[in-house]
């Protein structure tokens, strides 16, 4: 195996082959909405770029309804506009119970990434693609690097006035919320007193003046997409390296002993991660051996380096032994990093389906991700190549060679 002083260099000319990987394919390929033709096409050039090197690489196709996982936010500005006409006409129960379901819509659909809204919307064929270093003895486990190739829906309110995002979002689904709670106090005092709320022309006014407010979430997302580098395709760059770095190792004699290595590329990561759960619940997936994933993520800025420990808005918890053993292997090469759960409302990661699947899972992230701020470049026009760290990829490209190493010699020993 390559020792760790060799490392450096070595995945230096790594991270820049990914960079000019990625680069080629978004000047050849361009936008790829989850589940487009592009998108498709790009998973195929991922294909044709790891036969060179791997032992073998194909692609798995699935059905995806991209447009379903934004579609709750519109469904909300309806639902709204609709319990407003109702609280006028004094129909308390049915605003009532039309806010409830848009919060349980909004819940299954976000929350929990759930397929809720899916059949209602159009069918595209998303596709996945995937390459294999077998290890030179019997296979014992595997690790999967893995990032995605599909690119995001523009979010306008991260491409104006990003500043305004905090208060455009919490102060629109806030007063969705209120509306709820006062659709049912409005409902159970005419259902207490016998008789409408005697100032209910003023609530009704009040709720018809803050849906200025609420009603600028129908424009949250636009029908246009991202260049996507760095969210995500110099990531599955970067997984494509490490498989190259692994393969030539095997071809010089160093090869694993018993742990396989797989580089994945999802697509529809940005339609709700079905792509990672589509072959997780596919006949290909394997989960039944001991399984680790490293899934990379918005690879912005090396200073901005951290491991999830929980994904999908807190709601699945990810590999605490996992991101601990990855952040020993950092340390041990000079560089720290922190151990975060994903904070609430900032969406998910494929590693949750990995781990809902079985897996030991983690993200490796490289970018400011919270509620309050993120990368400057994110699911925005601006999330083009230069955006991108090559010193980020090159220490992830690090970290998954270094896993690899342990958790074979790990897997030797058993």
């Amino acid at each position: 195996m390559l020792k760790f002083g060799m490392i450096e260099s070595i995945t230096t000319q790594a991270a820049q082959r990914a960079t000019t990987l990625t680069g080629k394919l978004i000047d050849t390929i361009g936008t790829r909405p989850s589940g487009s033709a592009a998108s498709r096409q790009t998973a195929d050039a991922l294909k044709l770029e790891a036969e060179s090197f791997a032992d073998r690489a194909w692609t798995e196709d699935f059905e995806v309804h991209p447009k379903a996982f934004l579609g709750w936010i519109r469904i909300l500005v309806i639902l709204y506009v609709t319990a407003v006409i109702l609280l006028w006409f004094q129909i308390y129960w049915l605003a009532a119970f039309l806010t409830t379901l848009g919060l349980v819509i909004m819940a299954a659909q976000f929350f929990l990434y759930r397929e809720l809204l899916d059949r209602f919307f159009p069918k595209e064929t998303g596709r996945n693609v995937l390459a294999v270093i077998e290890p030179v003895g019997e296979v014992k486990g595997q690790l999967l690097i893995s990032g995605h190739h599909d690119s995001s829906f523009v979010f306008n309110f991260f491409a104006n006035r990003p500043e305004l995002y905090p208060a455009r979002v919490m102060g629109g689904l806030g007063i969705y919320g209120l509306l709820l709670v006062v659709s049912w106090g409005l409902t159970i005092w005419q259902l207490a007193a016998g008789a409408a709320f005697s100032w209910n022309w003023l609530v009704t006014a009040v709720f018809s003046v803050l849906f200025l407010w609420a009603v600028q979430l129908w424009w949250f997302a636009s029908p246009d997409a991202t260049p996507g580098a760095g969210d995500n395709l110099a990531s599955s760059a970067a997984a494509w390296e490490a498989l190259r770095l692994l393969a030539a190792q095997k071809a010089n004699g160093q090869g694993l002993q018993h742990l396989r290595l797989i580089a994945a590329s999802w697509d529809a990561e940005e339609a709700g991660l079905r792509g990672a759960r589509a072959w997780v619940h596919g006949q290909n997936s394997h989960v039944e051996l001991p399984t680790w994933n490293l899934n990379l993520e918005c690879l912005y800025n090396v200073d901005d380096l951290f491991l999830l420990t929980s994904d999908i808005n807190g709601s699945v918890k990810l590999s605490e032994a996992l991101s601990g053993r990855c952040q020993r292997l950092l340390v041990e090469n000079g560089r720290s990093v922190d151990l975060h759960p994903i904070a609430f409302l900032t969406g998910g990661t494929d590693a949750a389906e990995l781990a809902k699947g079985g897996a030991q899972a983690t993200t490796f992230m490289g970018m400011l991700w919270s509620n309050d701020e993120r990368g400057s470049v994110y699911h925005t026009p601006a999330d083009t190549l230069d955006a991108v760290s090559e010193e980020a990829l090159a220490v992830s490209i690090e970290l998954a060679l270094k896993l690899a190493a342990d958790l074979d010699a790990e897997l030797s020993v058993e």
